[in-house]
């Protein structure tokens, strides 16, 4: 099987998965402030929530996976833009694939969030060598893309936290501000790395179609 470039589509699947995310951290949102800022007598449902996201996640973690591993293997052009791509678009679907497990099996999601921050450094870090490197003909958009989803995957640490407490037995008190100011940082730069993912895979995709290698 010859190579073929998939980057356009893959940075799709990237930015579905950022608002997928975003959608469902939401509506968490919307039913937290129902019940504790409203006061209503509406139900917390962070875990219907969740259980009702996994299967979404877990089809675009099994894409990500895949063809993450297919482009590491079959990139056949100049330059290492396979592991500038290749090597976080691989951490990104493991990341996935553990969230989903650890909400299929009942799992806490700390650890999940424990090795997003981790890889969020290292996202940072490929993201700032790759624009010192001069790669793509976009370099501010690609630090843009991993900065954001670099940040966003430091938050997601104390998101996370916040979702095991509120998942596992609720609370009578709500949120102070710092905690809702990590979660609502925690969105703004996963909204902008997938933003930046969709634009950078919409501008790609005319000359792909134009000239595939």
């Amino acid at each position: 099987m010859g190579f073929v470039d998939e980057l356009a589509l893959e940075l799709f699947f990237v930015a579905f998965s950022g608002f997928l995310l975003d959608y469902t951290v939401l509506a968490m949102y919307r039913d937290y402030r129902a019940r504790y800022i409203n006061k209503s007598n509406s139900k917390l449902s962070i875990e219907s929530h969740l259980q009702n996201s996994i299967y979404m996640f877990a089809a675009i973690a099994v894409f990500i996976l895949v063809m993450g591993f297919y482009g590491e293997v079959t990139w056949n052009l100049p330059g290492a833009y396979d592991l500038l791509f290749y090597d976080p678009f691989i951490m990104a679907g493991i990341l996935a694939l553990g969230f989903v497990l650890s909400v299929k099996y009942n799992q806490k999601l700390q650890y999940v969030g424990l090795v997003a921050l981790f890889m969020g450094l290292v996202l940072i870090e490929y993201g700032v060598s790759g624009y010192n490197l001069g790669y793509t003909s976009s370099p501010l958009a690609l630090l843009g893309l991993y900065t954001a989803f670099g940040i966003a995957g430091i938050f997601a640490y104390p998101t996370a936290l916040v979702l095991d407490k509120y998942r596992e037995n609720g609370s009578n008190k709500p949120l102070s501000r710092n905690w809702i100011i990590f979660i609502l940082v925690f969105l703004i730069f996963l909204t902008l790395g997938s933003i930046l993912a969709a634009y950078i895979g919409a501008v790609a995709v005319p000359a792909h179609l134009a000239a595939p290698p």
